[in-house]
């Protein structure tokens, strides 16, 4: 499935809206040199520009055109778009960035069972590619298992990756996760958000990924991966964090920090502390005290709060507090796991990584986690947080202090 709309304005102002291969990418050029889009599959053939979103296109809702910018694409992944063979989901943009990769791919990766992508790490290597890879084998999934009634067949990646002598290095250890989700192709290219390169997080699950070009931004990731990968250094033996965590990229703000050298929870709970006027979050893990005091103090205060928690262990975290205090929070309700770790801040702020609203990913996991404040990047989030939030549920069973 594609859909690709124009909307006619000056030189300026041309904005792109793609929806492809079961996720939703957005991409916006803002300047007449702006660099093109990233390229479709040559199977999928566009709309024209000029026509309207049509109705009739399964999986497609007729919307306005989302705008972002032209260094960062935004991904969401949707189980109900992909299609029976699975030919059309979010690995088959990463792996075609890897079949474009020339000198070097650095992957860090919580769960890495992917078949596709263990493939074109293989290919990459043969034609001469280095290849580079970070997991956690304690912890994390690096098998399929098989199911005859939804065809899956099993699959042991690390069987895969030791057969072809590709190098890893294992970051699982009992006292915390290496739970970061970077993929780094050339020094060029970097994928980051809440996707695993799994089977799980993108068939079933619902993951945002950000695709990012801009090279002093991913020199911050590259520095961190190096420690992982050359270093051995995880959880609290890290010693980098964010080369340069606050930069200007054409105009947008961002952040970025490392945990849990960069102290991110802090970060995290400042940013609501200075909310106006609201705090939207979709949280697969939410257990932190003192961000549940955060957003009550703001809720008290005047400003909206509303969000969604993944429904596993949901009534163990922060959901009952905030219900008792009557936010409107809900636990989701659909068939995969809602794993995105996001807060959207005044509509002007969007927060996300591999950051779950823990203890354990403030203070023992490797994670990350990036602050942007640009309005047209949070406006994407926006629509994925009412999309999550409309097919989820109202607590039940819960019971409040008077």
């Amino acid at each position: 499935m594609l859909q690709h709309l124009s909307q006619k304005g000056s030189a300026t102002q041309n904005l792109i809206w793609i929806g492809v291969l079961g996720l939703l990418l957005v991409v916006v050029g803002c300047q007449p040199s702006t660099p093109a889009a990233t390229p479709v599959p040559p199977t999928i053939t566009p709309f024209p520009t000029t026509a309207p979103v049509a109705t009739n296109v399964p999986g497609v809702t007729p919307q306005p055109t989302p705008p972002t910018v032209d260094w960062l694409n935004v991904y969401f992944t949707d189980a109900s778009l992909i299609n029976a063979d699975r030919s059309n989901g979010f690995d088959q943009v990463v792996v075609q960035a890897i079949n474009e990769a020339q000198s070097e791919i650095d992957i860090a990766s919580f769960d890495f069972n992917l078949k596709s992508v263990v493939d074109a790490l293989i290919a990459a290597q043969k034609r001469g590619v280095k290849v580079r890879l970070v997991l956690d084998l304690k912890n994390g999934s690096t098998t399929v298992r098989a199911s005859a009634s939804q065809k899956i067949e099993a699959y042991d990646a690390i069987a895969a990756l030791d057969k072809a002598k590709i190098p890893y290095v294992d970051g699982g250890r009992s006292s915390g996760l290496m739970h970061n989700k970077i993929v780094i192709l050339d020094r060029k290219t970097l994928f980051i958000g809440s996707w695993n390169l799994s089977f799980n997080d993108t068939f079933k699950n619902d993951n945002n990924v950000l695709r990012i070009s801009d090279p002093l931004l991913i020199a911050n990731y590259q520095a961190k991966f190096n420690e992982m990968f050359l270093e051995k250094r995880f959880g609290r033996q890290a010693k980098v964090g964010a080369l340069q965590p606050s930069m200007t990229v054409q105009g947008t703000a961002i952040e970025m920090y490392f945990a849990p050298i960069d102290d991110v929870m802090s970060k995290v709970i400042a940013e609501v502390q200075k909310s106006r006027r609201s705090v939207r979050f979709m949280i697969f893990t939410f257990t932190y005290p003192e961000l549940t005091a955060a957003m009550i103090e703001r809720f008290q205060k005047g400003v909206t709060v509303e969000g969604v928690i993944e429904n596993r262990g949901a009534s163990q975290g922060a959901l009952p507090e905030l219900f008792c205090a009557k936010i409107p929070v809900k636990r989701e309700a659909g068939g995969g796991t809602m794993h995105h770790k996001v807060l959207i801040i005044d509509n002007q702020t969007v927060i996300t990584g591999s950051f779950n609203f823990t203890k354990s990913a403030t203070t023992q996991n490797d994670e990350n986690l990036i602050i942007i404040r640009n309005p047209r990047v949070v406006s994407l989030y926006l629509k994925e947080f009412q999309r999550i939030m409309s097919r989820s549920l109202e607590p039940t069973g819960i019971e409040c202090s008077q």
